[in-house]
């Protein structure tokens, strides 16, 4: 695991854009099988301090498809296949199959800014959780401001310890998530447009 510095930035109003265009070309890179692509995670909230990354979601019918990883790595993306997927949320979300928690995971080509990309199983609730968590943050003031402060404190305290940042976060994700359900059920949350999608050419 890196032992660089955890750095969390002040919100850059150019991270929207560029996490736009990286899903556009994704979604290019990924064709047909992608269903939706979006960005996601911290940089994708207006407003919310974040590590310098742009998160990428792709969802996918079948993560087997073997084409997935061909496909990504011609468009030059670098597939990690040691990280296979996320810890289930026990306390925020129901006991579900393993698939729920697969992805294929990808990090920028040589010399690109960083980027994590994640490709899950469309309906999996890894998938749905990330989406939730991105568009809860983004409605509600109190908590995103909340988890910024959390974050610039958390790295301050960390320092170069990634093991002990995400240790420390995951509870906090935990609570934010459980906030998200409520407000989910409250608003009759469900994923909206994506941001990119396959489309043949007309």
């Amino acid at each position: 695991m890196s032992r660089d510095p955890i750095h969390v930035s002040t919100p850059d109003p150019a991270w929207a854009e560029e996490g736009l265009a990286w899903a556009d070309a994704i979604c290019r890179a990924l064709g047909s099988p992608a269903l939706r692509v979006d960005h996601v995670g911290s940089t994708a909230v207006p407003g919310l301090a974040a590590k310098d990354v742009i998160d990428i979601q792709a969802l996918v019918v079948d993560l087997d498809d073997p084409g997935l990883i061909s496909a990504m790595k011609a468009a030059g993306f670098v597939h990690r296949a040691e990280n296979t997927g996320d810890e289930p949320h026990p306390d925020t979300s129901p006991v579900l199959g393993p698939d729920d928690w697969r992805k294929l995971y990808f990090r920028e080509g040589k010399g690109a800014r960083r980027l994590h990309i994640h490709v899950r199983r469309n309906g999996a609730a890894g998938a749905r959780n990330t989406l939730l968590m991105r568009d809860f943050l983004r409605d509600d003031d109190s908590a995103r401001r909340d988890y910024g402060d959390f974050k610039m404190a958390l790295a301050d305290k960390t320092r170069s310890d990634r093991e002990a940042y995400q240790a420390i976060k995951r509870p906090f994700i935990s609570t934010v998530l459980r906030s998200a359900e409520s407000w989910a059920e409250i608003h009759r949350w469900a994923p909206g447009v994506p941001d990119s999608y396959w489309r043949t050419e007309e």
